[in-house]
């Protein structure tokens, strides 16, 4: 992959599994379910140290900034290192963000649209136009072990992390980060902070589940609002690794319904998940 960012270091997640099980490799590669870490890249001066008060202060101002905004609509080039299919080619994608739990990722090819995912709540659809394929789930927690599937990726697409005051309270200082840990029903959470009130990465980690990671190492500003401009994803096993640089950012109040809807053709051929990521191993072969 030309032009790739240096890796960066963060938390160890779980060692490198041998692959991952159907369901999540599909969700996975929808790119949103993918694990989250992250870290700032090193740099020789540091600048001035804000106290775990004042960086508390500035992360949540700049969360409720963000969170205002409510829709985003973004420009996305995507690179996608998965062990199962190989590298795919980069590749361009919409991704459409409706707060506080829906998202839309269309991954488009030479041909037209590659992937077109969405998620509301606990639901997910999945179309693969190419060969009238598609995938809907009503309940991601019965049949994938995920709950919340369209909360996780708009937390994960637009470093939407909110910890509970208690666990500000029990932050720690890792180095030059604020490091916060907290429990959301069986999910473990952690966020770094930086010296700048930002995410410099969150973990996600699920007891008899798949983990996230996610790194937000750059940043930039549309329509007054700091967004990340660079997002890393990889899955806890190693087995998927999501490069997402964003083109260009959108806002909008409330996206309608169907810009945050995939709706399968009644000709559609419905797939169970693990049919669904049979295909998808076959995209770079499309």
């Amino acid at each position: 992959m030309s032009g790739a960012s240096p890796r960066v270091l963060g938390p160890p997640l779980r060692p490198r599994l041998a692959r991952l099980t159907p369901g999540r490799a599909a969700l996975a590669l929808a790119a949103l379910v993918s694990l989250l870490l992250g870290a700032c890249a090193p740099h020789l001066l540091a600048p001035p140290r804000l106290d775990g008060v004042a960086r508390r202060a500035a992360y949540r101002a700049a969360l409720s900034t963000r969170e205002a905004r409510g829709g985003v609509e973004a420009d996305l080039a995507l690179w996608i290192q998965w062990v199962s299919a190989g590298d795919l080619p980069g590749a361009q994608a919409r991704l459409v963000l409706g707060a506080p739990d829906a998202f839309r990722l269309r991954i488009e090819s030479m041909f037209g649209t590659a992937l077109d995912v969405s998620a509301r709540g606990d639901s997910i659809t999945a179309y693969l136009p190419s060969r009238r394929l598609g995938m809907a789930i009503d309940s991601a927690r019965d049949s994938l072990g995920l709950r919340e599937v369209g909360r996780l990726g708009y937390r994960a697409w637009s470093a939407d992390w909110d910890p509970p005051d208690s666990a500000w309270s029990a932050a720690v200082w890792e180095d030059t980060l604020l490091v916060v840990r907290w429990a959301e029903e069986d999910d473990s959470l952690q966020l770094a902070v930086g010296s700048g009130g930002r995410p410099v990465w969150a973990v996600l980690a699920r007891d008899g589940g798949p983990g996230i990671r996610a790194s937000y190492p750059e940043w930039a500003v549309w329509e007054g609002v700091r967004w990340p401009s660079l997002i890393e994803f990889e899955v806890a096993s190693g087995d998927l690794e999501v490069t997402c640089r964003i083109r260009r950012v959108r806002f909008r109040e409330h996206p309608d319904g169907p810009a945050l809807a995939v709706r399968l053709p009644a000709r559609a051929e419905r797939l169970t998940p693990s049919a669904l990521k049979r295909a998808l191993e076959k995209l770079p072969r499309l």
